[in-house]
């Protein structure tokens, strides 16, 4: 394939999922919205804000395997196009700021973001070389964490100024337009080309064999300690540390987040270079991740113990840095097998990985506390790290 076609492909996938990254975090900075609804309601806020979290990451997760299924079977233009009408229905529920419709959009939102990250996977692995697989993976999270900066204090100020029904009304308009983009941009047909059923009962089998491999295994539970954490701690258990622990405004936790979410940005497309032409290796990044995660987390516990807001803000610009390693799990998912099956393969990963990140949201509901949470980061971090081990070297 010509690299324009490739590049043009990635682009209307790397937009999608711009926005999937707000939906997926922006629930970090809404206390204050879900507080005055909540209460309207008569619901618990805390129960309410862990649900609606939690909602989106367990559709996700539950959506995982059949993405990675579709994606490859159905193909990526189709699939896709699909999902992100699904994604607009959610969205257009939950700018009701009803707590049940709010639910339900979140599931449907969930549950068509599903298929963004693993389409970008499977059109990396079937198109791209090989050596540029970390690079483009880094890319891609590098727009979804414009995404996530989005999210944080820019979003904030938009609530602040359009109200919740009315920012959400404009992320419904958003995405309702880029469902019809992929139709038209993206040429890939997937293993459909054989017959739809034939290329189900293909994809089917791969996962079989994924499923038992201790390689991803190994590799989806290093997923639990590093980015489920972050993700966690970003889209949910964030507001509530900073607030008890430094007394930061709704704001100054905003303008925190940012920073982990810069650190993020600049530093995912370099270790993603790293890994394709200067060490020309996944596998010591990977273990390197999992044991930075776990001191990360560690430091964490102890911070709020000083008191002191720059040594927060410093914090939040490393756990960034340190989260951006975590990059080399996608292309690991997925270069252990046949190119063909990339969205099925990494699929695989993918799920483990945030149905981790709904259960550490859903521990809200009984914990008030973060710092319990953030020690359980930390073992899952060192945990998977020592798996992770024996996992195999792909690149």
């Amino acid at each position: 394939m010509k690299g324009s076609k490739l590049y043009l492909m990635l682009a209307v996938l790397y937009s999608l999922y711009f926005l999937v990254y707000i939906h997926r975090t922006v629930t970090g900075i809404l206390k204050p919205e879900l507080t005055q609804i909540a209460g309207a309601s008569g619901f618990d806020v805390a129960l309410l804000s862990s649900a609606l979290a939690s909602a989106y990451f367990y559709a996700y997760s539950a959506m995982q395997l059949p993405a990675g299924v579709l994606a490859d079977a159905l193909g990526v233009r189709r699939y896709v196009a699909i999902s992100a009408g699904v994604m607009t229905a959610g969205a257009l529920l939950f700018a009701m700021a009803n707590p049940y419709p709010m639910l339900a959009g979140r599931l449907l939102i969930g549950a068509g973001a599903a298929a963004v990250y693993v389409s970008i996977q499977r059109i990396i692995g079937v198109y791209a070389p090989r050596d540029k697989g970390g690079l483009l993976t880094g890319l891609a999270l590098a727009v979804g964490n414009l995404g996530a900066l989005f999210a944080t204090l820019p979003a904030r100020m938009l609530l602040d100024s359009l109200g919740f029904p009315a920012f959400f009304a404009a992320l419904t308009v958003a995405s309702g337009v880029l469902s019809f983009v992929p139709l038209r941009t993206i040429g890939d047909e997937g293993l459909s080309s054989r017959g739809f059923l034939e290329g189900l009962k293909q994809t089917i089998s791969q996962l079989k064999v994924v499923a038992a491999s201790y390689h991803s295994i190994a590799v989806a539970l290093a997923y639990t300690g590093t980015y489920s954490a972050v993700l966690a701690f970003q889209s949910y258990w964030a507001y509530e540390y900073m607030q008890r622990g430094f007394g930061l405004s709704k704001g100054e936790a905003a303008q925190a987040l940012l920073l982990l979410a810069l650190a993020f940005l600049a530093t995912v497309p370099i270790v993603g270079y790293v890994s394709d032409s200067v060490l020309k290796k996944r596998k010591p990044i990977l273990i390197a991740s999992c044991f930075l995660h776990s001191a990360a987390w560690l430091a964490a516990v102890l911070l709020p113990s000083t008191g002191s807001v720059l040594l927060l803000q410093l914090y939040m610009l490393m756990l960034g840095g340190i989260a951006a390693t975590h990059i080399v799990i996608s292309p690991m998912a997925r270069e252990a097998y046949p190119s063909e099956f990339s969205g099925t393969t990494f699929a695989f990963v993918n799920m483990v990985g945030f149905l981790t990140v709904a259960v550490y949201q859903s521990l809200g509901a009984i914990l008030n506390d973060p710092q319990p949470v953030l020690i359980v980061f930390s073992a899952a971090s060192l945990i998977s790290g020592i798996l992770s081990i024996g996992a195999k070297e792909t690149l």
